[in-house]
């Protein structure tokens, strides 16, 4: 005969294994994000009680890597991502906590790692420190397309 607690046990297996399925399977996969280099002066505007956090910016001429980003713009490491624009003097806004990068002095540069959101609008995923060097957390040329995770 066979013991009802036995049948417990099997339950509450099958019941557990069934909840991570289920949450493995409702996980959206998250998008890439890719660099963007920044440079003050950036002011970081709070709306909500600070639930909302924008940092609007221009966009540069020409890629970081190529020339860095005038004063208050952002640039691509490289080039635009597929699928995003970037006209060089059009607005744009970073949506998201920018730590160390919350409001950028004048002169400094911050990478941000973000993904698109609606428009001209980006959601920062991660901030970049380049440690090591008298301006850390702030970045120095030279740049890199490196260090966002996709």
């Amino acid at each position: 005969m066979i013991k009802s607690r036995w049948f417990a046990v099997a339950g509450a297996s099958v019941l557990g294994f069934a909840a991570v399925w289920v949450t493995n399977t409702q996980a959206p996969a998250q998008e890439p994000s890719y660099p963007l280099y920044c440079r003050g002066p950036l002011s970081t505007l709070r709306t909500d009680s600070g639930k909302t956090i924008k940092t609007p910016f221009k966009w540069a001429k020409e890629a970081a890597l190529k020339e860095r980003p005038g004063a208050g713009q952002c640039a691509w490491a490289e080039s635009p991502p597929p699928g995003f624009e970037s006209k060089p003097g059009d607005s744009a806004t970073l949506v998201g906590n920018l730590g160390p990068f919350d409001t950028l002095p004048v002169g400094t540069i911050g990478k941000v790692c973000v993904t698109k959101a609606s428009g001209n609008e980006f959601v920062v995923r991660q901030i970049l420190r380049q440690l090591g060097h008298q301006t850390s957390p702030y970045h120095i040329p030279p740049f890199s397309a490196d260090g966002c995770t996709s």
